[in-house]
């Protein structure tokens, strides 16, 4: 939006256009118009100069090379192996800082599950399925419904595990683990949990206190009836 003009060049323009008196020079003219424009409310931000500071960078570049090379002939004057061990130093350095950086974004791009995932680790150590289910429970008593529900999931599975003496197959979705079960007593119970998990977790509902509640039986009786597929399994 233009500014308004100020009085004085108001003035000039009345003089110049229709004013009885003798008009002023152009000296006169473009020296008064000058100081106006010199007022800090007519100065407007320019945008910024990104070749100056290309170019800032570049001679700031120039100057560092410049000392390193001028720090390697005189270590090269002193002894030839000093110099090649700093610039060997300095490649070194080089190295580690991009190995640095792109470590950094791989992580940041990755997203490491196991930071944001509680679950993360149980898939890749022995745990007891009691503790996990005593994890649970503290998720649940916090609030956190969700990670309670999952955590007895994962609990469930080990019972299974520990009863038939064999793990299962990495990798496998929670459909394959259900689909396993489904002409047992097991299945009902299984489903719940895995239901709970892909309604709650994968999808946009909200898991409550009361579908906590419901997979905590679920573990219970999935727990019972895998004691009594281990006593059958040795019988």
């Amino acid at each position: 939006m233009s500014k308004p003009l100020p009085g004085s060049l108001i003035a000039l323009t009345i003089l110049i256009e229709g004013g009885t008196g003798p008009l002023p020079d152009s000296q006169t003219v473009r020296k008064t118009a000058r100081e106006v424009l010199a007022r800090p409310e007519y100065k407007f931000d320019t945008p910024t100069d990104f070749s100056g500071l290309l170019a800032e960078f570049s001679a700031l570049v120039r100057k560092v090379v410049e000392a390193i090379q001028n720090l390697f002939n005189r270590l090269y004057d002193m002894s030839p192996i000093l110099a090649w061990t700093l610039v060997a130093a300095l490649v070194i350095c080089l190295c580690l800082l991009l190995g640095h950086i792109i470590w950094t974004l791989v992580t940041v791009a990755r997203r490491d599950r196991r930071v944001l995932d509680p679950l993360a680790d149980l898939a890749r150590r022995k745990a007891d399925p009691a503790a996990i289910a005593r994890e649970a429970d503290e998720a649940g008593a916090r609030g956190n419904y969700i990670l309670g529900v999952r955590l007895l999931y994962r609990a469930s599975l080990m019972r299974l595990e520990q009863a038939e003496e064999k793990p299962f197959r990495p990798g496998a979705t929670n459909h394959e683990h259900l689909s396993r079960y489904r002409a047992t007593p097991l299945y009902d119970w299984l489903a719940r949990l895995v239901s709970t998990i892909d309604s709650k977790w994968y999808g946009p509902e909200e898991c409550l206190a009361s579908d906590f509640a419901e997979c905590r039986d679920a573990y219970e009786r999935i727990s019972l009836l895998a004691r009594g597929r281990a006593h059958a399994h040795h019988a």
